[in-house]
């Protein structure tokens, strides 16, 4: 079981925590712990969704967490992750 201290310490790797206001993070040791809704979800976590506007198409969500913080996900949050960052996530393990 992590520390708190080392929780705070993981969750320091993410370059966007001092401004994110995300209830679920997936580098968060207890990640199995917290609740919220699918708008609470860390950018690296929400699949890509499309929506088309006239004839332009628009995409949010489904980037790929960078590697320098996705080397810190815990296992155990893998499938919280989107496709994407799943896959690299595997790809990282392997090397």
């Amino acid at each position: 079981m992590p520390t708190e201290e080392q929780i705070i310490e993981n969750l320091k790797r993410c370059p966007h925590l001092n401004r994110c206001s995300q209830n679920l993070c997936p580098l968060d040791f207890e990640l199995s712990l917290r609740s919220g809704k699918e708008s609470d979800k860390c950018r690296w976590m929400r699949e890509a969704k499309k929506t088309k506007i006239g004839d332009k198409e628009f995409v949010s969500g489904g980037r790929v967490m960078p590697n320098a913080i996705l080397k810190f996900v815990p296992q155990s949050n893998l499938k919280w992750l989107n496709n994407v960052s799943q896959k690299r996530w595997l790809e990282i393990q392997k090397s």
